[in-house]
């Protein structure tokens, strides 16, 4: 992608995940390109990889609309991650990078070192959690796992968002985050995949928290 569609996805993906554009918000396209500043063709580039990534819906004469929850359909989504996340996570830390390690460890320190206003602080550790996991999937040198990983977060962070988020639950994630670096750090897979397990299984937790 070029940097104004990379800008303009990230932002729209953004704000379908944490609720700024609720469900079944209509998408006028051409309030975003005077928003995003970015030409009608390079949009609708940007809306179809929000549509491959079940965040919008697309209706011919009828216009673009944030996708509704549906939870049976995030049912489907966490079970699929449940397996493929700690298999990412086996493969990442066979292959991971140097590179992909220091940018794993930088998003760690920023949390730790964060000290912004709380409303700031939230915004910041959302994304620098949308960064940790985008890192992570890219540490497994397959595309098609990449991209289907991508996918399902994506659809997952919408759900946490509406029935779990604080600042204080998300920080709590990055403890198990933390566990999982520190085993890609050693490249030890069996750890990472154990890490990841922990990780996912508390997500599936604290859904269900709030939805019995």
């Amino acid at each position: 992608m070029k940097p104004i569609k990379i800008k303009t996805y990230q932002s729209l993906r953004y704000r379908i995940i944490t609720h700024d554009l609720k469900p079944g918000a209509q998408l006028n396209e051409t309030r975003l390109m005077d928003e995003y500043h970015i030409g009608r063709t390079p949009l609708r580039e940007v809306l179809i990889d929000l549509h491959r990534d079940g965040l919008i819906q697309r209706f011919p004469r009828s216009g673009t609309f944030v996708a509704p929850l549906d939870f049976h359909f995030f049912r489907q989504v966490v079970e699929i991650r449940a397996s493929l996340e700690p298999y990412a996570a086996q493969l990442a830390a066979a292959r991971v990078t140097e590179g992909q390690l220091s940018s794993l460890r930088g998003l760690l320190e920023k949390v730790e070192s964060d000290n912004h206003a709380d409303e700031k602080k939230l915004g910041l550790l959302t994304q620098y959690e949308f960064d940790f996991h985008d890192t992570l999937y890219e540490a497994t040198h397959n595309q098609k796992l990449i991209d289907t990983l991508h996918e399902l977060h994506g659809i997952s962070a919408r759900f946490w968002h509406y029935l779990v988020f604080s600042q204080q639950e998300l920080a709590e994630q990055f403890e198990d985050l933390n566990v999982l670096f520190r085993a890609l750090e050693k490249r030890e897979p069996d750890k990472a995949r154990t890490a990841m397990e922990v990780h996912i299984q508390n997500f599936i937790n604290k859904v269900r928290e709030r939805v019995i």
